[in-house]
């Protein structure tokens, strides 16, 4: 069996002094430790701003209702009239927001009782909005975003 064969070269001369960086080497590693400690205050302050402030917008919609009478008529004979309280939960049933009925639109496409509620907590999974007792509907956060128009199903 042979050995390996190792090459080794010649000493030469002394390398040059380097005092630039035995200079430096103390504020650099102060400076690394500042930045490195700032670095990590913003970061935290950022999750706990993520974490602790959630996304809202104002939800805005209506029910489609006759234009002469005012009243949004149900299938079951239950009326729909200004001012019936208007509930929105989210996915997993929790109370979101309620408001009620305030407003008569008319329009060409037709008329509506609408509502507005600001401060909605934002969800991608959707949400009921239930319009008095008997009236309820899933909806989803663009609709409430834009105008969601209900309408019952005569």
């Amino acid at each position: 069996m042979t050995a390996a064969q190792e090459m080794w070269l010649d000493p030469g001369p002394p390398l040059p002094r380097r005092t630039w960086q035995r200079r430096t080497r103390r504020p650099v590693i102060v400076g690394t430790t500042i930045a490195m400690v700032l670095f990590a205050a913003v970061a935290i302050g950022a999750l706990l701003v993520g974490l602790l402030t959630t996304p809202t917008f104002t939800a805005k919609g209506g029910v489609v209702a006759d234009c002469a009478t005012e009243v949004a008529a149900l299938p079951d004979g239950g009326r729909i009239v200004r001012g019936a309280q208007v509930a929105i939960y989210d996915a997993a049933g929790g109370e979101v927001a309620v408001t009620s009925l305030d407003r008569f639109l008319r329009a060409d496409e037709g008329c509506q009782l609408t509502f507005e509620v600001d401060g909605v907590t934002f969800t991608d999974a959707g949400y009921v909005v239930r319009v008095g007792d008997r009236f309820s509907q899933p909806v989803s956060t663009s609709a409430l975003q834009q105008g969601a128009v209900l309408r019952s199903l005569d």
